[in-house]
C-alpha cells in the first residue's frame, strides 16, 4: 500500500460474543466496530473510505505445540450484530 501512496488509519475494536473451547480449537463468536478505521491517502490525509460499524465474525483458532492459540482464520458473517 506504501508504494500505491495509501496508508492505514484508526484500529478496530472486537467485542466477544461466544466462545467455544475443543482440545486444540476454538470458535470465537463476535462483531467489530470499524466505523473508526479505514484507508486514506498517505500525503495528504484525505480519506478514501471507513470501515463498517458493525460486522458479525467469526475466528477459528488452533492451539500450537508451544500452548499458545492462535488465529487460523478469519471470516466475515456480515454487517449488523
Amino acid at each position: 500500500m506504501k508504494t500505491q501512496g495509501v496508508t492505514s488509519y484508526g484500529k478496530t475494536v472486537g467485542y466477544v460474543k461466544s466462545v467455544q473451547v475443543g482440545d486444540n480449537e476454538a470458535v470465537v463468536l463476535g462483531c467489530q466496530d470499524g466505523s473508526k478505521s479505514g484507508l486514506m491517502k498517505s500525503h495528504s490525509h484525505k480519506k478514501m473510505n471507513r470501515g463498517v460499524k458493525e460486522e458479525k465474525v467469526k475466528a477459528y483458532l488452533s492451539k500450537a505445540a508451544d500452548g499458545r492459540w492462535r488465529v487460523s482464520k478469519m471470516v466475515s458473517l456480515g454487517e449488523g450484530c
